[in-house]
């Protein structure tokens, strides 16, 4: 008796997040992978802090290099992180034997990632930044991102067995753990002990951010591989299943080329801003860092978004949908309210405590001029932030649904005629200021964010079945 009751109590744990579209239950499930996606991102934002202090070069080139490094890794990991969308489809269908093989087709594809990022590493850095004023710091900064990158993959890959069943909270502890490791490597890495350790540079700050996901990656293994999720959810069957595969890959795919193919534009993007001058870099530097950081919350809501809709387009309740996405724009617009009201309370604090190295050698008015520009650019990235948001939530379902290759199509098609061709010519042609191309991201993101509605409204996503 004791043991039905113990089933029965665990089967209505594993559907809870099936059964409540409520803000609650969103929150409930994405505040977790909040906190995980900042683990990720806060490595990266720490990076610039330290490297701020180190130097002004060091910072630019961490800006530059850094997009690039993660346009690849990101697209890796949006692949592998589509086992969360097969998890949760066949937790709301109740088809818990089959859990298991979806995450170990994608921790395959990690592996095989390595076939790319190897040789990405050694030559890749040559051929994007031949010619960079910071090539040198690029370059080596590049290449220790790229040859770690599988790590990433497998993180988001295991991460996907706990996302689509609900069941987040451990991520929250790897995230603390992950951040401790990786400030008190920055520190020793990239400043050097004396006597001990040399000063790094960009080197030990990519050293240290790769020795984060490995962290992640080692614990999530031991877990996934624990006897109870053996039994269950038969985890220990590492087998390629090419069905299985197939279907994973078809639908991650479209998802992975469009997240590269975004982030290569924002590459692009701050490769124009170089050329337009150290002001330009800089200013976009310090907004691309305060994005980075506030990411976060919209990255982790999608993920909640896409796990919650998921496990309800598995159990075929498409009527539950409107109430998830009422949901979750509700909670990004509570946090873009939260993002104003900091902006609103004290910019300076960017300048003084985060990134001091911007301001040194600066006379009064220079000083001035920096930082009306930069304040107009971060109310701008203020809108992006709200508009990209939204758009993030719409994905999230639509991802859920496998509508991905809408995504790859309008994702792709956004980015350059929305983004970088009205900023080439409204921007770089004439010389104009930084702040006309962030007030163009904030556009960019709005005309996108319609966009991704509108395909919501339509509803062709609910003709798609992942399950068969």
């Amino acid at each position: 008796m004791e043991e039905s009751e113990s089933t029965l109590e665990d089967l209505s744990e594993e559907n809870q997040v099936s059964s409540d579209p409520s803000i609650r239950n969103i929150w409930r499930i994405s505040f977790p992978l909040m906190i995980s996606t900042l683990a990720f991102l806060l490595m990266i934002f720490v990076d610039r802090m330290f490297l701020s202090h180190y130097s002004l070069e060091a910072l630019n080139a961490s800006v530059n290099a850094g997009t690039w490094a993660w346009a690849f890794m990101c697209g890796v990991g949006m692949l592998t992180a589509m086992s969360e969308v097969f998890v949760s489809q066949y937790n709301g269908a109740k088809k818990y034997h089959l859990i298991g093989k979806p995450v170990w087709q994608m921790v395959w594809i990690a592996f095989l990632s390595y076939l790319f990022f190897i040789p990405l590493s050694i030559w890749g850095g040559d051929i994007l930044y031949y010619g960079s004023p910071y090539e040198h710091l690029e370059k080596t900064y590049f290449q220790i991102l790229s040859l770690f990158a599988p790590c990433y993959a497998l993180n988001t890959a295991l991460s996907g067995f706990f996302v689509g069943r609900g069941k987040t909270r451990i991520l929250i502890w790897l995230a603390i753990g992950a951040n401790i490791l990786n400030i008190g490597l920055d520190w020793m890495l990239i400043f050097g002990v004396e006597g001990l350790i040399a000063p790094m540079g960009v080197k030990g700050a990519a050293i240290a951010t790769s020795m984060g996901y490995i962290f992640e990656v080692l614990v999530l293994w031991y877990i996934f591989l624990k006897r109870e999720n053996r039994d269950k959810y038969q985890t220990h069957l590492y087998h390629l299943d090419r069905k299985e595969f197939t279907k994973c890959f078809r639908i991650g795919f479209p998802q992975a080329i469009f997240t590269t193919l975004e982030i290569v534009g924002f590459a692009i993007f701050y490769r124009m801003m170089t050329t337009l001058g150290e002001m330009h870099i800089t200013i976009s530097g310090v907004c691309q860092s305060i994005l980075i950081l506030l990411s976060f919350f919209f990255d982790g809501l999608s993920k909640g978004v896409a796990a919650v809709a998921g496990n309800f387009i598995g159990a075929r309740k498409f009527d539950k949908i409107k109430q998830v996405l009422r949901s979750g724009v509700l909670l990004q617009l509570a946090f873009s309210t939260a993002v104003l009201l900091f902006f609103l309370f004290d910019l300076k604090f960017i300048f003084t405590s985060l990134f001091p190295s911007i301001t040194e050698g600066r006379s009064p008015e220079e000083f001035a001029r920096l930082y009306k520009s930069l304040t107009l650019c971060l109310y701008a990235t203020y809108f992006y932030i709200t508009f990209e948001g939204i758009r993030w939530v719409l994905s999230g379902i639509l991802t859920a649904a496998g509508d991905t290759y809408f995504l790859l199509l309008a994702g792709t098609l956004s980015v350059w005629l929305f983004l970088l061709v009205p900023i080439y010519f409204i921007v770089v042609k004439p010389g104009l200021s930084v702040e006309i191309a962030w007030s163009l991201t904030a556009i960019y993101s709005g005309l996108s964010c319609i966009v991704y509605w509108i395909r919501l409204q339509k509803g062709a996503w609910q003709e798609k079945d992942l399950l068969n």
